[in-house]
């Protein structure tokens, strides 16, 4: 049997950000920090460099002339953003572009996260969230627990993996069914060995049952997250390892206020904001 402590042991030896990307975080952060300083240690690795200036002139920022300097890119979309851009890179380089050979397609799960990220932003625009940025990385590792499954123990993966498609269940009722340790305490275990704000790690923990955090000060973020992880499941079946049909909390509606129109209006703005995060599938 596998336990979260022995998964545990195996979470240890996942890459942890480097510490140019942690410098980054935290210079991000700085309220006292310059566009210089952010670009300074963004160029001090010229992969993340030229990978963060490509995804600010993609189609989603819209930018109207080609950002050519690290500076200018800060300067326009904001400390927060270029934050994300790098997590971005840094998630799918030391995560996703591994082993491909297995029965999970990695692909369709990186496109899982960047959907869930654009759309827990797309939400937060129509709610009228003031740091959407926040709302994107908190999406964009909502399922940090799954992909570093399937680095640490690709058999149990698959195990899920093939109980959820020929049972058409969720991932969580088959971790449920094979008594395994689920995705988001190994996802929350993981965003506190990363060091990341708990609200990533309330986030990861609590997108499938938001009623966890009603009384944390990140309850919308973590509703936020909840309804565009269901409505990307709904949208792509199957790319999140997750075939059943997804349930929508009515907690996460509540925290949120959402009304019908909302969600109408929301999936209207998914499906456009989708077209244009391309750049982001193919890091």
């Amino acid at each position: 049997m596998v336990t979260i402590d022995k998964l545990v042991e195996k979470i240890e030896e996942l890459p942890t950000p480097d510490f140019i990307v942690q410098k980054i975080m935290n210079v991000a952060s700085d309220p006292n920090a310059s566009a210089k300083e952010l670009a300074e240690v963004i160029m001090m690795d010229a992969s993340l460099s030229s990978k963060v200036l490509k995804l600010a002139n993609s189609a989603y920022y819209g930018i109207p002339r080609k950002i050519t300097v690290l500076n200018e890119a800060i300067m326009i979309l904001g400390f927060k953003t270029v934050r994300n851009l790098a997590m971005s890179v840094f998630t799918y380089s030391s995560l996703f572009s591994g082993r491909s050979d297995g029965k999970v397609d990695r692909k369709k799960l990186w496109r899982h996260f960047i959907y869930v990220a654009v759309g827990s932003e797309s939400l937060g625009e129509i709610l009228g969230y003031p740091v959407k940025e926040e709302l994107f990385i908190n999406g964009l590792l909502h399922d940090i627990g799954k992909i570093a499954l399937d680095v640490m123990s690709p058999e149990i993966v698959e195990a899920v993996y093939d109980i959820t498609r020929e049972k058409n269940l969720t991932f969580s009722k088959a971790e449920e069914l094979l008594d395994i340790p689920p995705h988001t305490l190994i996802g929350g275990k993981i965003s506190e060995k990363w060091g990341l704000p708990d609200m990533i790690t309330q986030t990861i923990e609590g997108h499938h049952n938001p009623s966890m955090f009603i009384d944390s000060l990140n309850a919308e973020v973590v509703a936020t997250v909840h309804i565009a992880d269901v409505i990307s499941n709904i949208m792509f079946p199957g790319d999140s390892l997750s075939f059943g049909k997804p349930k929508l909390s009515p907690d996460a509606l509540n925290i949120l206020s959402i009304r019908p129109g909302m969600m109408k209006r929301f999936v209207e703005k998914l499906r456009k904001k989708m077209k244009k995060a391309e750049e982001f599938l193919e890091m």
